[in-house]
């Protein structure tokens, strides 16, 4: 292979540490096809030629020191419906390939609200040149309508550099397959074509790309970025790079063509929204134009929550190194950010000239005029709508965001530590994160690939409770695990952290029975029982995970109040104020709302249910935001609601009042059947029960107001009154 070509460096800092790759499954991208505009059934791609079949799966971070390997890999995915992949103009000389699908592309926390996705790639001409730059390449489920509109665009001979700001093992196969037809249509006299990636993605890709695909390798030109660095681009252009690594993504980076001005973001600033799902007028255009901030800042900030809130530190430090301000016409969609964008754009000069974290070696011409300041006329992320009319506000938000969870951090956390063999076990960990920070405790992520293990046990020593994860190799935890499991275990004031474990396994899983059993000798309590998975999580084991980490965050607050104050019998009746005693007279129908997402099924004892329209027929419910049934409570999603009988609602709270472990049947107990209309289950001895499907929700404080429309029920039992819950105290249930 051509020997790896350092870029230019400002600040030539390290872009992260040794980087765990994860392995990959038997997948690859299809030959040339015609764009189609129909959906089309995308089973795991076949690859487009010998490099890209040879692409197999690997374990590429398995522990150095393992008995034995992983298992050959999980199996393959059941088919994705995808909608092909579409070309859109950005600016005259940025194209987005945008690869869409309104089905659940992965199994994984952050695809939870079912909305679907879009998978960007972008194609920039470089400004007075027949040369183009590509950045970064889809999912497998995309590969071969990617090569095919790709082709359409550009003739490939033309493409000089690839750009990567994130790989993941689901897109070697694209990239394969995009590396043989640019070779092929380059000739065996032409300059290498010069792959640009982050420096802990070399070691990743030369382990991951084997067989043919590490001869395409060979024939190319691996270029590593090294902390803040220019890219070369021909008639002096250049591009900047900049590496914004989390535990997560430690090869995550973030690209600017100060040219058209565009950002691209990689993860950062992403959202999984499928066009035409949040508006239909956004079908046929690439930004959030159509529904702004209205339509789309929910998912903006689901995705940070479910990312990037379990690694605040690492992101808040990725937003200092983007000095990012909006360029006036990025805001011209919406005339009153007009002055909003321009006070922004002085902002952030008078922090260039302060001399902020941004130092390029070689600024590009044409940056903005603001010293260190990226003005920007649109942010181009991985997944979701192009940033254009939104850039100012969510650039802001996600700074305050990521402030909030660093300074909720010196409050109180929980570190989640954890290795991943095949990116499962770093999937529980991410549910479980967003468990914890729903419950309204940080969190500090500790990927045990990266860090040393005076890290790892400083995290622990500064929380209020760790959890700890492990894929099995050989019928073991990795070394990884087993060294920071025993710095933990020797560290005698850590034994009163309430902890958990958790893991993925091909076939017996003895690592989580390890882990559990060393803590369960040291004398540590759990939070939760053992969570084990057997390749990827399904939707009930990410709920499962995700209501585990609700009851650590539980558990926590109960140990810091009563550290505080000292629990006493009572409380909340005594610290009530005249108004909230007032608002315990405030009575609701006594209901049963119960929700299924696939092979999971959640319910809940609800109170706070009120009509709340004629026509079309409409009621709202009070979702707390940290209760497991929020996650399904989403636009689109449908739930039914048993309204319980006056005198017959006692065996019914009994069961739903009572603790539950995570994964927990929560209807064990009740006679149910299951909706027609919703395929939700319905109690027996209900009086009534509706039908519904979320329309909206409104931000409550604390709460969530679900909105929904009631599509059927019917009357069960007419000789009987709805019972009704009445309170003494407005601050609790």
């Amino acid at each position: 292979m051509r020997a790896p070509t350092a870029l230019r460096s400002g600040a030539r800092t390290p872009c992260g540490v040794r980087a765990g790759a994860v392995p990959l499954r038997r997948a690859a991208a299809a030959g040339p096809a015609p764009m189609q505009a129909h959906r089309r059934q995308a089973m795991v791609p076949q690859p487009a030629g010998a490099a890209a079949r040879d692409v197999r799966a690997r374990a590429l971070d398995k522990a150095p020191n393992a008995t034995a390997q992983a298992p050959a890999g999980p199996p393959a995915a059941a088919p994705v419906a995808t909608d092909g992949v579409t070309a859109l103009e950005i600016t005259p000389h940025v194209t987005l390939l945008r690869g869409s699908t309104r089905e659940r592309l992965k199994y994984e926390i952050e695809y939870a609200l079912k909305r679907g996705t879009t998978e960007n790639t972008y194609l920039v001409a470089v400004p007075n040149s027949a040369a183009r730059v590509l950045v970064d390449v889809p999912n497998q489920a995309f590969a071969d309508d990617f090569v095919a509109c790709l082709q359409q665009q550009t003739d490939l001979a033309n493409i000089s550099h690839v750009v990567i700001t994130h790989m993941a093992p689901n897109r070697f196969p694209s990239l394969a397959a995009l590396l043989e037809r640019l070779l092929a249509a380059r000739g065996p006299g032409a300059p290498p074509v010069q792959v640009v990636v982050s420096n802990p993605l070399i070691k990743v890709l030369q382990s991951g790309m084997t067989g043919d695909g590490a001869g395409l390798l060979e024939r190319v030109r691996l270029v590593p970025v090294l902390g803040e660095s220019q890219i070369a681009l021909p008639g002096g252009h250049s591009l900047t790079a900049i590496c914004t690594p989390t535990p997560r993504w430690p090869d995550l980076m973030v690209v600017y063509d100060p040219e058209s001005r565009v950002a691209f973001t990689s993860k950062l600033f992403s959202a999984h929204v499928a066009p035409g799902t949040v508006s239909e007028q956004d079908t046929d255009q690439p930004f959030d134009s159509f529904g702004g901030w209205e339509a789309y800042s929910e998912h903006w900030r689901y995705f940070f929550d479910c990312m990037l809130a379990p690694v605040a530190k690492q992101a808040a430090a990725a937003l200092d190194k983007l000095p990012l301000a909006a360029a006036p016409r990025a805001a011209f969609d919406r005339p009153a950010d007009f002055l909003a964008s321009l006070a922004d754009m002085w902002t952030a000069a008078m922090r260039g000239l302060g001399g902020g974290a941004f130092a390029p070696a070689a600024p590009a011409a044409g940056n903005g005029g603001g010293g260190n300041a990226l003005f920007t006329y649109a942010l181009a992320p991985q997944h979701g709508p192009v940033v254009r009319t939104c850039l100012a506000q969510l650039v802001r938000e996600y700074s305050a965001w990521a402030a909030a969870q660093v300074e909720a951090l010196e409050a109180s956390s929980v570190a989640v530590l954890y290795a991943s063999a095949y990116g499962n076990t770093a999937a529980l960990a991410q549910a479980i994160s967003r468990g914890v920070t729903k419950g309204g405790i940080a969190v500090n992520t500790v990927n045990l690939e990266l860090s040393t293990l005076d890290e790892v046990v400083a995290a622990v020593k500064q929380a209020d409770g760790f959890i700890i994860g492990s894929p099995t190799l050989g019928g073991h935890m990795p070394t990884q695990v087993q060294l920071a499991l025993g710095s933990i275990l020797r560290e005698a004031n850590t034994r009163q952290l309430p902890c958990g474990v958790f893991g993925s396994f091909g076939w017996s899983g003895e690592a989580v029975d390890e882990m559990e059993a060393k803590l369960k000798d040291g004398g540590y309590g759990f939070a939760f029982d053992a969570i084990r998975v057997k390749f990827k999580p399904s939707a009930k084991d990410l709920m499962t995970c995700e209501q585990a980490g609700r009851d650590l965050a539980v558990q926590v607050k109960r140990r810091l109040k009563a550290r505080e104050r000292g629990a006493t019998a009572g409380a909340a009746s005594i610290a009530a104020s005249g108004a909230q005693l007032a608002m315990g007279r405030v009575v609701g129908s006594l209901c049963v709302v119960t929700a299924r997402d696939e092979d999971a099924t959640n319910a809940m004892l609800a109170s706070w249910v009120s009509q709340a329209s004629f026509d079309p027929p409409g009621l709202t419910i009070a979702v707390k935001k940290d209760r497991a049934m929020e996650t399904t409570m989403t636009p689109g999603n449908k739930f039914a609601v048993s309204m319980l009988a006056e005198g017959r609602y006692k065996s019914a709270m009994k069961v739903l009042t009572k603790p539950f472990q995570p994964g927990q049947d929560r209807l064990a107990g009740l006679e149910t059947r299951e909706s027609e209309a919703s395929g939700c289950p319905v109690l027996a001895e209900a009086s009534a029960h509706l039908d519904c499907e979320v329309v909206s929700r409104m931000d409550a404080a604390d709460h969530w107001v679900v909105y929904a429309h009631v599509v059927s029920g019917a009357v069960d039992n007419d000789s009987v009154l709805t019972a009704v819950h009445h309170r003494k105290v407005g601050n609790h249930y």
